[in-house]
């Protein structure tokens, strides 16, 4: 009966997000690496958020668009990660879409993907995006996972961007055939499937997610308070006084040690490269790159950025939190590519008490998709007047 009031609480004062139902949006190309599964629509859930997805008939987040630009509008191409993409809302509250809410006369294409990078993005525009007409190819990047380092090898599938033997930026590795890809793909949706090839006690694990939210309370906010005590000086010190290191993946951070590592050189020059390719590319089609650094949930709070440096064991003062943005930022003005840096606002709207990402996620939430696109408008009409105002 107690369980039942806590049960009936929880979804009145507290509904959780959980995995009750996850959809199949994605599968494997052998150029790019993944794409959106054609006209799919369902649901996208985790523990911190629930939304609802549709990709339209060429499997991006977003409805049918024309090859060319037949309304004559402001037209933007954009690429990024699951930042860009959405993660968390639903397709019409991604920031794109709502610069199209803001002015009738933008048109954006979204082509980001869960999981992407720069180099990944470079592909789809060069395969995909310069089929439409556009003004402007936007590059969402978000510092906190999109400096990718990675050394591809012929053998490699699909192929990735890198340097040859004579440093050369070329696409190293091969496609597979369509047999090999539909093989992979069908292997994809048997292993995703909740219910295939599962054992009795997930499949009852998995009923009981999907019908109690009092278990997914208790999971989050588990996982809450132990970051909160593992990112204490009092734990740090406990860890020290047994003698063992608070070793972890320290992610984003590690983008803002005052010395960068040699893959960290490397993976900068990678993303050199494939800003500097993106933009002639979209220099040939009369278009421009424009680059919108979005930041990591960690710069928009000292507090929070501390305790994860804190939480594996580090000084805080060794770290130089806006370092990756100031040198992504010279990067651009040195390749003549616009360039947008979100942080100063965001950090300005989270010091005001705005919450503009999921709290135990670090994706953007609908106010800070909201936030974004009127910054990112704000930053256009700056930049072409001409062509936004005249829409």
């Amino acid at each position: 009966m107690r369980l039942s009031v806590l049960e009936v609480a929880i979804r009145i004062f507290d509904p959780q997000s959980d995995l009750r139902r996850r959809d199949l949006f994605l599968r494997y190309e052998p150029f790019i690496g993944v794409e959106g599964i054609p006209n799919k629509k369902g649901i996208y859930a985790t523990r911190s958020f629930k939304s609802t997805i549709e990709l339209n008939n060429e499997g991006l987040r977003d409805y049918d668009h024309e090859k060319l630009n037949t309304q004559k509008k402001f037209r933007i191409i954009g690429l990024g990660d699951s930042f860009t993409f959405g993660n968390g809302v639903n397709n019409d509250q991604v920031f794109l879409k709502v610069l199209e809410k803001l002015n009738s006369g933008i048109e954006t294409i979204n082509m980001s993907i869960f999981g992407g990078n720069p180099q990944t993005s470079l592909k789809i525009y060069m395969s995909r995006g310069l089929k439409y007409e556009h003004n402007i190819a936007m590059l969402g990047i978000f510092l906190g996972s999109d400096l990718a380092t990675y050394y591809p090898k012929d053998s490699d599938s699909p192929p990735q961007w890198g340097f040859d033997s004579e440093d050369n930026f070329v696409l190293i590795g091969k496609m597979l055939g369509q047999e090999e890809v539909e093989k992979i793909r069908k292997s994809s949706e048997d292993n995703y499937s909740p219910t295939k090839n599962r054992n009795l006690r997930k499949r009852i694990n998995y009923w009981l997610v999907r019908h109690i939210q009092l278990l997914t309370f208790i999971g989050n906010y588990r996982n809450h308070f132990s970051n909160v005590i593992k990112g204490s000086s009092l734990y740090i010190k406990i860890f020290k006084t047994f003698g063992a290191e608070n070793k972890g993946s320290y992610g984003f951070p590690n983008h803002c040690r005052k010395k960068d590592s040699t893959d960290m050189d490397y993976g900068w020059r990678l993303l050199s490269k494939s800003l500097e390719t993106m933009r002639d590319y979209a220099g040939e089609t009369g278009a421009e790159l424009y680059v919108v650094l979005i930041p990591s949930q960690l710069q928009s709070s000292k507090i929070l950025y501390e305790r994860t440096l804190r939480k594996h064991g580090q000084d805080p003062s060794e770290f130089d939190l806006e370092k990756p943005n100031r040198k992504l930022a010279q990067l651009c003005e040195s390749l003549e590519i616009a360039c947008l840096d979100l942080l100063p606002a965001v950090k300005e709207a989270v010091s005001k008490g705005y919450q503009l990402y999921f709290i135990r996620d670090g994706h953007m939430n609908v106010h800070g998709n909201n936030f974004v696109a009127k910054e990112i408008y704000k930053d256009l009409k700056r930049r072409w007047p001409g062509q936004i105002e005249s829409q």
